[in-house]
């Protein structure tokens, strides 16, 4: 009877299809999606629905919830805290939606029934709560009841207002004795009231923790504060930001900090794992002929964890190789692994409006006519359904492009103290080398040695035969997962090609990636920093305000984001006015950080760069290269253009 029962729960497993029996041998079709019929912003559904994407039902959930090492806040204290301003708990799946969080029903590795991307972790023996990957990579779009959730798409989150309203709670229990009352006797229970004042110090202590990291963080400009509302982050200045903290801990984090104030739109994830290089601005590198490319999939990843609350210390204990850490490599190398496997959403012709092909086919002329796969790749000889498909990037100055500058200039202009890193080796750089960390350091290189040193020490929560073994492991394993180890370093900036040490040039880095298209109908707002709402708008010019109000077709000013009710027709999300919905964010591109202007060829607006005819740049002595217009589009190839895009 045993062996009949083993045998049945085996060919169970395996009919599932399940590499990662976490989330138990049962799962629900929909993943366990909540469905709301109406939110606060006015849209909601009556089902989910999931879009084939080569990960099934186990994949998904497994990804939403395998902790990489985040620790925000004590995991008893986020479960049971308090809003400001009320007796609801701060994880009331209303308040998660209003931060755009996806609400999730409780399922066998997410009891506590946390939206996507939260997830309880575990180190030195304490319990956090942090995110996953896909808190800020899952998104879902609603067309008339029915939810389209796409992992890997980028998020509508609005994660600033969530770290916000964390310090508020905090704030609130501490200063409300009830409310801290309530919260003591439910975490203490049998030891309440004897350690209830020792509690408070260690709430307090949370607190002061917690609000220099958001003020630390605050997205100045000057005297102005733009927050950045739905679907954006400024994900690098934060991970610089604590860095540099953590180098200089006897400083108040705001001595030693870079206002994050280029906020971007969390990019999606299917092609990562094969472009040569990722992050908007290609900073970082996924090639694996060298110790830094051996590193480059893990490393941003590593890094990652380390910006979104991974626990470490940039001060080497006594006889360690690196610095300890809360990152999980083994979970961090099997989630790219992972990740290398997700395709790109198509376009549901069962729940969206049909594509109409032969207006679809007009507008595949169009793309070509415009020049389109200069700098996006060409549909036509990239699968993306190819598991060995390989993206080269093709990168553009901001000059060039004509888009907002700030996150380019911040990824290589933000500075701070090297504090414990002062008279260590520079990033790269030879053992012998007299090239040191000075008093201070750009924080890109303060972020490459920590993260260096982050991999190269195992998990002290484990012993020490399986701490080394699991690591060498690791490392090994991520390197014969990245899809371009053997690729040619090289960067195509400007449509020139770059090797040697012209890659590490600022000019070079100062950049902004053409991405894939493919699945580019999912991935609405546009542009790097999310300044336009949807495709029509961003084959319209921005205009000035005479231009405006002279009845011209322009890019909108302001529009609001949050609601997630798709509009097949624009390819975005409906705009709906504050008026209706004020808790919605109004997007306001006059403000710092948020312009619209740029990549504006198919209104004549922003021009070509000449090629010739081995498609490189046709540029003099000075390296003044030559500049064309394209015409105007007009409305039946805008239109033709964008049913096209519907196809990728």
């Amino acid at each position: 009877m045993k062996n009949r029962f083993c045998s049945l729960f085996l060919m169970i497993v395996m009919l599932s299809g399940c590499s990662y029996v976490s989330q138990g041998v049962i799962v629900a079709t929909d993943r366990y999606a909540e469905n709301i019929p109406k939110d606060l912003f006015g849209d909601g559904t009556q089902e989910v629905v999931y879009l084939e994407q080569n990960w099934d039902r186990y994949d998904s959930l497994w990804f939403y919830n395998t902790t990489q090492g985040s620790n925000l806040l004590p995991y008893d204290i986020f479960l049971n805290m308090e809003q400001a301003t009320n007796q609801e708990l701060f994880r009331n799946p209303d308040q998660m939606r209003k931060f755009r969080f996806l609400t999730q029903r409780v399922s066998f590795d997410n009891p506590d029934g946390l939206p996507v991307g939260f997830v309880k972790d575990t180190y030195q023996d304490k319990d956090y709560f942090g995110f996953t990957c896909a808190a800020c990579h899952t998104t879902q779009v609603n067309y008339k009841g029915t939810g389209i959730r796409i992992d890997g798409g980028g998020s509508l989150a609005d994660m600033e207002g969530l770290l916000l309203s964390v310090g508020v709670a905090l704030q609130a229990t501490l200063d409300q004795e009830d409310k801290f009352d309530r919260l003591s006797k439910r975490i203490l229970r049998k030891e309440y009231p004897l350690k209830k004042e020792a509690f408070r110090a260690d709430l307090a202590l949370l607190l002061q923790q917690h609000q220099a990291y958001n003020d630390s963080n605050t997205p100045r400009h000057g005297d102005k504060v733009v927050h950045y509302g739905y679907g954006r982050l400024d994900a690098f200045g934060r991970i610089y930001n604590r860095i540099l903290s953590q180098l200089t801990p006897d400083l108040p984090a705001t001595d030693n900090a870079n206002p994050s104030n280029a906020p971007v739109s969390y990019p999606f994830l299917w092609d990562i794992a094969q472009h040569d290089y990722v992050q908007w601005n290609g900073v970082a590198s996924n090639h694996g002929d060298s110790l830094a490319g051996f590193l480059g999939p893990l490393g941003r990843n590593v890094g990652e964890v380390l910006g979104v609350f991974g626990t470490f210390n940039l001060q080497r204990k006594h006889d360690d190789v690196g610095y300890r850490s809360s990152s999980d490599i083994r979970n961090i190398t099997r989630l790219e692994r992972q990740v290398a496997r997700l395709e790109s959403p198509q376009w549901p012709e069962e729940i969206l409006p049909k594509i109409d092909r032969p207006l679809a086919e007009a507008g595949r002329k169009v793309f070509y006519e415009y020049k389109c796969s200069l700098c996006h790749g060409d549909p036509s000889t990239f699968d993306p359904r190819d598991p060995k498909r390989k993206v080269i990037a093709q990168f553009f100055s901001p000059d060039i492009l004509g888009t907002d500058p700030f996150m380019a200039d911040n990824g290589i202009d933000a500075r701070g103290k090297s504090g414990f890193f002062k008279g260590k080796q520079l990033p790269g750089e030879l053992p012998n080398s007299s090239k040191k960390f000075g008093e201070t350091t750009d924080a890109f290189s303060a972020l490459s040695r920590a993260v260096t040193y982050v991999i190269l020490e195992p998990d002290h929560d484990k012993g020490f035969i399986r701490r080394w073994s699991e690591r060498l492991y690791d490392l090994v394993g991520s390197f014969a997962s990245n899809p371009i180890k053997k690729q040619v370093k090289e960067r195509h900036v400007n449509f020139k090609t770059i090797t040697g040490d012209q890659m590490s040039a600022p000019k070079m880095l100062r950049v902004y990636k053409g991405r894939t298209l493919n699945g580019i109908w999912a991935t609405a707002p546009y542009l790097h920093n999310g300044s336009v709402p949807n495709l029509y708008e961003l084959f319209l010019p921005r205009c000035t305000d005479e231009e405006i109000a002279a009845g011209k077709a322009c890019r909108s000013r302001q529009f609001t984001v949050g609601n997630r009710e798709f509009d097949p027709k624009r390819v975005g999300f409906v705009t709906m006015t504050p008026a209706e919905h004020p808790e919605l964010f109004v997007f306001d591109t006059a403000l710092p950080s948020n312009s619209n202007a740029g990549h504006e060829y198919s209104s004549g607006v922003t021009p070509l760069i000449k090629l010739n005819e081995r498609g490189e740049a046709i540029c003099n002595a000075q390296g003044v290269c030559e500049r064309e217009f394209l015409l105007p589009m007009d409305e039946q190839k805008r239109i033709a253009l964008i049913e096209y895009l519907k196809t990728l």
